[in-house]
């Protein structure tokens, strides 16, 4: 079972972790929030990190090594 330390944990590795290791957190994220059987207050706040995260990722300014 998962808690919410486990899913800040989560979200910090997103921030914070390199290229890979981000991907990687992004899709167990996912699972996560697909799970119906964990705890809807933790999906919730999972999705709403996730929300910010994204809303972030999508300010941040293209550099020329970025690629899509």
């Amino acid at each position: 079972m998962i808690n919410l330390s486990e899913v800040y944990q989560l979200i910090q590795k997103i921030e914070t972790g390199d290229l890979l290791s981000s991907a990687f957190a992004r899709q167990k994220a996912s699972d996560i929030l697909a799970t119906k059987t964990i705890d809807l207050k933790i999906r919730q706040t999972l999705a709403d990190q996730l929300n910010q995260l994204n809303l972030q990722l999508a300010l941040h300014k293209a550099v020329a090594d970025d690629s899509y």
